[in-house]
């Protein structure tokens, strides 16, 4: 029998002045906006089961103040003492998955000492060697830089393709955003909810345009974006942006 979760918003930091074309693939406009980097909890209501899926940006350091401009995250942003204010022992989470591994979904996860950290595989593999032009979403490459998800290296899982972790908690091979993005599916009382990292940064990236998905601008293909959210169509009755405030306007989903 499945089990079935209630899922909660955490803001990890946040954007002051993010450029919405940079969110939404083909829109011609200057707007900027304030984004919040989103941690959403899982509980299963009926084990012990305490999932994290993504864990925010770390602060900024000398060195990567330089490529992360605009970010503002504080040491209160840090996903444990997140957890704390909320009132969770973040030794009782048990497991994290990382949609994908740029800066900004990944950090802190060695404040995490119990949880099985799970990644694709392929994800992992792009970190190491990425493109040029994808070097600062991965923080890999540069001198006197330690990756965010490196730091937290001797926990990671690396998983392959579509993976069944738990009854109800499932992760599904999602590229688009990046070679490796995945998404978690939770089946709740009121349908299947699907976190899928920046795939989905804004509501409008899965409301779309006269019903057609809005790719988020920063890809690895739009082709496979749109067959992800193929993919999405089919497994999920509700789809939870990363980056959007209005994911705030209720602490809870899934009752």
């Amino acid at each position: 029998m499945s089990d079935q979760y209630v899922l909660e918003p955490l803001v990890v930091g946040r954007f002051p002045a993010f450029p919405l074309a940079k969110f939404l693939y083909g829109l011609d406009s200057s707007e900027k906006i304030e984004a919040p980097c989103i941690s959403w909890l899982a509980r299963s209501t009926t084990t012990n089961l305490l999932v994290l899926v993504d864990t925010g940006p770390a602060v900024p350091t000398k060195e990567t103040s330089q490529f992360h401009v605009g970010l503002d995250v504080r040491d209160e942003h840090r996903i444990d003492r997140v957890l704390v204010s909320h009132g969770i022992d973040p030794t009782e989470i048990t497991h994290v998955v990382f949609t994908h591994l740029h800066f900004d979904h990944c950090s802190y996860a060695e404040h995490l000492p119990n949880a099985r950290l799970l990644v694709q595989r392929s994800e992992l593999r792009y970190a190491v060697s990425p493109e040029a032009e994808h070097r600062t979403g991965y923080e890999t490459g540069f001198r006197n830089v330690i990756p965010s998800w490196m730091k937290a290296f001797d926990k990671i899982e690396a998983i392959e393709g579509d993976t069944e972790v738990a009854p109800g908690f499932q992760i599904l091979a999602l590229p688009g955003h990046t070679p490796g993005s995945s998404g978690a599916i939770f089946d709740t009382k009121v349908g299947r909810h699907a976190i899928v990292g920046d795939l989905v940064n804004q509501v409008e990236n899965w409301e779309g345009n006269g019903g057609n998905h809005i790719p988020p601008t920063l890809n690895c293909g739009i082709e496979e974006c749109h067959k992800s959210f193929k993919r999405l169509e089919k497994e999920a009755d509700v789809v939870l942006a990363s980056h959007d405030y209005r994911m705030l306007d209720s602490s809870r989903y899934g009752l």
